[in-house]
């Protein structure tokens, strides 16, 4: 398995990508995923990035070097040129098409992905502000607080309530008092 790199033409990916798939040839090009927030809608709107723009792995499959058409490849539309050395197309070394397999493994986990369903699946995040202060802020687990009346007291988290927010048993004047903070005003001690 021979893979080999197309650069293209200008904002041309995607038209170059459909004419070597109608060719008989599978190509790849990794994605970056984000969102956006539009301030005068207040909604999150998903994007994607190419992470390589203009060039495209392309997998000729089985064919050796003196047998793939690059006659076919070059006229396909969209494509500009196949990288390679005095016009002879040069494949990816091993190791290179080693990154390669891990930046598809990469992005089929998700890694490439910073939109909540991403964050979601790695599990940087959980669905409701309750459960990402779980996961932060663990019950049973001791803090600092960093922000408000009581900072540079050490305390333990007690509960997390509904609204994100952490119940901490702190010792004022020798007693254990309960305190409600916001998830923003401990780190983890």
């Amino acid at each position: 398995m021979a893979i080999y790199v197309v650069r293209t033409n200008i904002k041309s990916e995607a038209k170059a990508e459909d004419n070597l798939r109608r060719a008989g040839f599978s190509t790849y090009a990794p994605w970056q995923k984000f969102e956006r927030l539009n301030r005068r809608k207040r909604i999150w709107i998903q994007h994607e990035m190419r992470l390589a723009p203009r060039y495209l792995f392309l997998d000729t499959g089985d064919l050796p070097r003196n047998q793939t058409p690059w006659g076919v490849i070059r006229a396909c539309e969209g494509v500009d040129r196949v990288l390679g050395y005095q016009g002879l197309p040069i494949p990816l070394s091993g190791p290179d098409a080693e990154a390669l397999a891990a930046i598809r493994n990469a992005e089929a986990d998700f890694a490439f992905d910073e939109t909540r369903a991403g964050k979601l699946h790695r599990r940087e995040i959980g669905k409701t502000k309750r459960e990402t202060t779980r996961m932060k802020f663990p019950v049973g687990s001791k803090v600092r607080i960093s922000d408000g009346t009581f900072t540079s007291f050490n305390g333990e988290i007690t509960n997390v309530n509904g609204r994100g927010h952490l119940q901490v048993m702190i010792e004022i004047f020798g007693r254990m008092t309960p305190v409600e903070l916001a998830a923003d005003q401990v780190e983890a001690a």
